[in-house]
């Protein structure tokens, strides 16, 4: 059934507000072995569209234990929504190989379809997400067992509608066009290896091509062949510059406009770092932004700074630069740990004036922010945040006084103390002791304090337990305290008086006058979710294909032509790989002439013929009005133009070219040239566009102006 729409001016349009979150799971392999009675973790909240979000993820202890298999359900959660706006979201799950090696595909999940979240909602709203497929059956190929950790993408889309004012206009879908083929088939060339006419030796390789495409497609290449250089006439060449596996996928690239998708235990990151230096090489201006913007949405504390050394000297990707310098401007943790790693440390003694000039840049940066720190319209954010499981830590450290007489001597003031350090938990601790009394009650009391060192606002919960040491292997005086440490200025806690000076000389004291303290402390931490470094990821804007632009500039200017065919009374010069790999039917009719310089093309016009080659160079219609010239006699109507071009995509069997002439002959269509649109469709075989021309015929409305023209209609038909 044919499909009309009536186009008013003012339409709408959809924007797209993005938030990507990355949730660590730590602790993921002992809860699958163990057993958890704590079964969800929720992420930090995050924002996306203008709104908070909430991952969550749900485990199952029997089916742990059962099948090994622990994470059973991702939700996502909207908090509350005070606004009148109803939210319209699609989101996606992802759980990347740990390795980074690439070895493992991704195991992905994406929504089919929107959720609609109401508007004035004052609860959270959960929206049931899924575990991908991948995971559910290789759990093990995604869990960090080495640092114990599940690491869980998820990403939000949120659409908004803009209203935009526009012209009015109809448009007709008659019968859907197949999708656009143009890589598709100038990569044939290269799989079905079609008469190449070059020869690289790269490594212990031999990877052939075309030169035509090449030169097409890169300005070095077109220097290469085209010009005076010896490559014009060589038809093998070394390549000594870049491995087999690199030149392969750069010309993937060339003959489709795409990225070759990464070989397994490949890592993309690498690959797009060699591509990055082919591209640069080359001058494949669209592949080196692709490979900018793998590296800058990768960007991480660990590969910063060997994406810094890639760029350096490279003053075409400056994007990359850029989003270097907003990562490390983005916050002063982040700085640090950059600065402190190892290949800074080398790139600044190796380059220190380029550090210097990053450094600058950086401060510029931090700068800005400070001053504006919303001033950013990018519409998409990533967030980070890290689960901590409920945990047990337990540290002893024992502190030996080699001669308590002594120390209390050089220590004979009230408050005095020597002190110890030591960790647990990754926590700093430290040991207090006064040996000749913390405060004038307690003057002929040893005092011994234990606390943690905290430089933030965590509270923790910690068992010590104190015993000093019978050096005749009696038993040991135990003291124990249970205490809940929090803050900054959180005080030690312990024992004024934990013995009597006189006591300690008469039972503890050894026979070298050793006096020893044996802690040990457990601390008890919650399970927790902790949020890290935000960054906006700075995207990198990578052109849309461009290989329709470059056949089509081949076919204007002529260069490297192989076929003549003779149209009317013009000559028209095209590309035989070209035509072979887009035009099956019409390469058949190159084949068959022979023993000629060219070939004919019988009972079509020579400005119909163009536009049929345009459309086999690029996939597309020419504009009507590049395909109107005016002849010597009289005009052709521009209706008459597509009538005949879907002629000829008939007869050369293209079928995306002939719906999209269908499509357009009903866009136009009017009582005038209905039957005459009827009848030329019955005649081609076009069915969907028949049956449109008979329900637009059959309006009462229409039928009456149709029947003006039947008697014009029929004279002109015989």
């Amino acid at each position: 059934m044919a499909m009309a729409v009536q186009k008013t001016s003012s339409t709408h349009r959809t924007v797209v507000f993005r938030g990507a979150h990355k949730l660590d799971i730590l602790g993921y392999t002992t809860r699958r072995r163990l057993g958890s009675a704590d079964n969800t973790v929720r992420s930090w909240s995050f924002d996306a569209g203008g709104f908070l979000w909430t991952l969550v993820c749900r485990f199952h202890e029997k089916l742990a234990r059962v099948k090994g298999v622990t994470l059973v359900s991702v939700s996502l959660e909207l908090s509350r929504n005070e606004t009148d706006e109803v939210v319209v979201a699609t989101a996606s799950v992802r759980i990347d190989d740990p390795s980074g090696t690439g070895r493992w595909p991704a195991a992905e999940w994406h929504s089919e379809e929107p959720n609609v979240f109401p508007a004035r909602s004052s609860t959270a709203v959960a929206w049931e997400l899924a575990v991908p497929d991948a995971f559910r059956e290789h759990e093990e190929r995604y869990v960090d067992e080495d640092a114990d950790r599940l690491t869980v993408h998820c990403t939000v889309d949120v659409h908004r509608e803009e209203s935009v004012e526009g012209p009015t206009s109809r448009s007709c879908l008659v019968s859907m066009p197949p999708r656009p083929s143009l890589s598709k088939d100038i990569h044939r060339l290269r799989e079905k290896m079609w008469w190449p006419d070059v020869t690289f030796l790269v490594e212990e390789a031999k990877i052939r091509a075309h030169k035509i495409v090449l030169a097409m497609r890169s300005p070095v290449f077109a220097a290469e062949f085209r010009g005076d250089m010896k490559e014009k006439t060589m038809r093998c060449i070394r390549v000594v510059d870049m491995t087999a596996m690199t030149f392969r996928a750069m010309l993937y690239f060339i003959y489709t406009d795409e990225l070759p998708k990464p070989k397994d235990k490949a890592c993309p990151l690498a690959m797009a770092r060699d591509l990055l230096v082919a591209a640069d090489l080359y001058d494949l201006e669209r592949l080196r932004l692709m490979c900018e913007n793998i590296l800058s949405q990768s960007i991480a504390i660990d590969n910063i700074m060997e994406t810094l050394m890639l760029v350096h000297n490279r003053h075409r990707c400056h994007h990359l630069e850029a989003s270097c310098v907003e990562y490390l401007a983005s916050d002063p943790d982040v700085y640090d740990a950059v600065e402190a790693s190892e290949e800074y440390k080398e790139l600044d003694m190796t380059c220190p004036s380029y550090i210097n000039e990053i450094t600058r840049k950086v401060a510029k940066r931090a700068v800005a922010r400070n001053r504006s720190p919303s001033s950013s319209s990018n519409r998409e954010t990533m967030s980070t945040s890290r689960y901590n499981p409920s945990a047990v830590m337990i540290g002893t450290h024992e502190f030996r006084i080699e001669s308590l007489s002594a120390l209390r001597k050089t220590h004979n003031v009230l408050g005095q103390s020597v002190m110890t350090k030591f960790q647990v938990g990754g926590r700093e601790w430290m040991m207090t002791v006064y040996p000749s009394g913390e405060r004038e009650e307690y003057k002929e009391y040893i005092g011994l304090f234990v606390g943690p060192s905290i430089d933030d606002d965590t509270s923790l919960k910690a068992s010590v337990t104190i015993k000093l040491v019978d050096p005749s292997g009696k038993p040991s005086y135990l003291c124990k305290l249970t205490q809940i440490y929090a803050g900054r200025k959180c005080d030690k806690h312990g024992w004024p008086g934990i013995i009597t000076v006189a006591s300690a000389n008469s039972q503890y004291v050894g026979h070298d006058g050793s006096f020893t303290i044996q802690c040990r402390v457990e601390v008890t931490t919650e399970a927790c979710t902790s949020n890290t470094v935000v960054v906006a990821p700075t995207s990198v804007v990578v052109p849309p294909s461009n290989m329709a632009w470059h056949l089509e500039q081949l076919l204007a200017s002529k260069e490297g032509w192989d076929v003549k065919f003779l149209v009317e009374d013009s000559e028209i010069h095209a590309h035989g790989l070209v035509i072979a790999t887009r035009s099956p039917a019409l390469h058949d009719l190159v084949e068959s002439a022979t023993g000629t310089d060219h070939v004919r093309v019988d009972e079509m016009k020579s400005l119909i013929f163009k536009a049929l080659l345009h459309f086999i160079y690029t996939d597309e219609l020419p504009r009507i009005d590049d395909v109107l010239v005016v002849p010597s006699n009289a005009r052709d109507s521009s209706m008459t133009v597509v009538e005949e071009m879907l002629g000829a995509a008939c007869r050369f069997r293209l079928e995306r070219m002939r719906r999209l002439c269908e499509n357009l002959l009903a866009e136009n269509m009017a009582a005038g040239n209905a039957l005459a649109t009827l009848y030329l469709a019955g005649r081609h075989g076009c069915t969907e566009l028949e049956t449109y021309c008979i329900d637009y015929i059959a309006q009462p409305h229409v039928v009456k102006n149709v029947m003006k023209t039947l008697s014009s209609f029929c004279r002109v038909s015989r």
